[in-house]
């Protein structure tokens, strides 16, 4: 059994690696690697990469658990993705942007399946929340579990290097630019997934003479009031900015492959298929028809962003993926390094859980199996995704979260997560693309663990009960 050691290595234990190539560790041939076993102590220095949803709710846990921690965040703000930021490509500091909120955006999933668990919102919140009002939620959060004096602000991290026994932790100052590195003996990377938007490469992009940007750095639809834009994607961003612009524009042209309920926008939506390629004031589209138009967003999602993971990690993160994570949490090779939030398809809570179980692994309240069965237990998970079809860029998919958050209780007791949060997921998955202009106009009572009910309650204004 592996046990996380913080300063010195008891014993080695010997694997011969049977895997894929890809992998850090593979050995060739009869030759073998030695992989640190560890022995744990009292507190050891974490170190947390975020102040994020996960980041926070890692950072709780740790609190919870009495470690000694410290939450590194790039900016001068906690919350991630949930704060709005009226800046476009750099903040204040000249940093890149990390989150991609804009207004009036609305959660698209049931704040029940995203609160921390202990931690609901108060009666009367609606069960699609605006924007501010998760941010608010978040704040609430840090304030309620004394969780500022251990957040470090506008420190961003820019490398991190294993030694051997320890974790080196690199960060500027963005205040000062002053380089400063830290030694940790328990890494949690929490630094989210929606900071590296994706813009698809398609023929003669780079001839378009009108405006090219992401969903990312969309702020707010008065910007585009009596414009002709093309919308490109139809995910979350995708149909949320269709809702938006086809009110303001002069015409929105939508170019998506989705089968889904689509609603009586305005007359100023026209769906198109997929785009050919681009003139300088427009695009010719895979039926061969053509449009022109003043700007182009684009909604094609993110990539994953480590820039500052060394090759000394022992991980391979890749744009698309980040493996092998066992649990899709701990890295295999130096199992004192979590990851939070790179899991792919699942609700907020899976994040919680994810924090806790990391927090649970550096207070030594569990014990990890040996590399080897980690190792096995991961590449049972990629041949389970392959039988599905999946391939290697689906690694960080989670498919049936019930089991996931089980079997995080049983290693680990992690606060067992009801499976009615999953019952309302993917009903709300379903019902998003069945209904896109009223499902928010639902509330979501919980019942028990297992059932619940869904009333029709339009609102004009969207109450936030959220005290500071």
């Amino acid at each position: 059994m592996i046990r996380i050691k913080y300063k010195r290595v008891c014993k080695y234990l010997t694997v011969t690696a049977l895997v894929l190539g890809i992998l850090n560790f593979v050995q060739h041939g009869d030759e073998e690697e030695e992989y640190v076993l560890y022995d744990s102590i009292p507190q050891p220095r974490v170190c947390i990469i975020g102040a994020g949803y996960s980041g926070l709710g890692t950072a709780r846990y740790m609190k919870e658990y009495g470690l000694n921690f410290t939450v590194f965040e790039a900016t001068r703000h906690i919350g991630g993705t949930w704060r709005f930021d009226p800046h476009v490509g750099v903040d204040e500091d000249g940093l890149p942007l990390f989150t991609s909120m804009y207004k009036n955006l609305r959660t698209n999933t049931p704040r029940q399946t995203m609160e921390y668990a202990g931690y609901p919102f108060p009666e009367g919140t609606p069960s699609y929340p605006t924007g501010p009002c998760f941010y608010k939620y978040l704040q609430s959060f840090a304030k309620h579990f004394e969780l500022m004096n251990n957040i470090q602000l506008q420190s961003l991290v820019t490398l991190v290097a294993y030694n051997g026994e320890q974790w080196e932790l690199s960060y500027m100052k963005t205040d000062t630019k002053e380089n400063v590195t830290e030694l940790c003996d328990f890494m949690v990377v929490a630094s989210g997934e929606f900071s590296s938007p994706v813009i698809p490469d398609i023929d003669r992009l780079d001839q378009y003479k009108g405006r090219v940007m992401h969903s990312h750095d969309y702020k707010d639809s008065e910007e585009f009031r009596n414009r002709r834009v093309l919308l490109v994607g139809a995910g979350a961003s995708g149909l949320d900015l269709a809702i938006q612009l086809s009110n303001v524009t002069a015409t929105l042209l939508h170019s998506h492959h989705l089968n889904y309920n689509q609603p009586e926008f305005s007359k100023t939506y026209k769906k198109k298929p997929d785009i050919d390629s681009f003139t300088p004031t427009g695009a010719i589209f895979v039926d061969g028809s053509a449009e022109e138009f003043d700007d182009v967003i684009f909604c094609t999602g993110y990539n994953y962003a480590h820039p500052f993971l060394d090759t000394s990690a022992g991980v391979t993160a890749s744009k698309k993926f980040v493996l092998p994570l066992y649990k899709q949490t701990v890295n295999i090779k130096h199992p004192s390094m979590t990851f939070v939030g790179v899991s792919k398809k699942v609700i907020n809570r899976v994040m919680d859980a994810q924090g806790q179980y990391a927090a649970a692994l550096a207070s030594g309240k569990f014990q990890l199996p040996t590399q080897e069965s980690m190792l096995k237990n991961w590449l049972d998970h990629v041949y389970e995704l392959q039988n599905m079809g999946m391939k290697i860029i689906d690694v960080n998919v989670i498919n049936t979260m019930d089991e996931y958050f089980a079997n995080l209780t049983d290693e680990a007791d992690v606060t067992p997560s009801p499976p009615v949060l999953t019952k309302i997921a993917r009903f709300n998955a379903r019902n998003r693309l069945e209904d896109l202009l009223n499902y928010r106009d639902y509330d979501y009572k919980i019942i028990d663990d297992k059932n619940y009910e869904r009333t029709y309650i339009p609102r004009k204004e969207l109450p936030c009960p959220v005290d500071l």
